[in-house]
């Protein structure tokens, strides 16, 4: 992840109101507006695993934090996706449409 894809999130939040908390790792991050946030920054087009994924969430719920994702495209515009785990009930089958 550059600095400077980085360093265009943290403007781009930091325009909404956010201050930019700790780094805590090259794309992730904790920010605050009244509550404390766990940004993780992907790349429009870079895939990620979901191990990946829950391991940002699972950090999310160790620090007792929403994970969000911000997701920058390929014009830099970045939008923002709050995540969790969800479980869903035993025997659950899905059909074919």
């Amino acid at each position: 992840m550059s600095d400077v894809l980085l360093e265009q999130v943290f403007r781009d939040l930091q325009s909404r109101g956010f201050k930019i908390v700790e780094r805590l790792s090259d794309s992730m991050f904790v920010a605050e507006k009244k509550d404390k946030y766990l940004f993780y920054v992907m790349v429009e087009g870079v895939e990620i695993t979901i191990q990946t994924l829950l391991s940002v969430i699972n950090m999310g719920e160790t620090l007792s934090m929403p994970a969000v994702l911000a997701l920058v495209s390929n014009d830099g515009t970045a939008t923002y996706y709050f995540v969790r785990k969800i479980r869903l009930p035993r025997n659950v089958y899905a059909e074919a449409i």
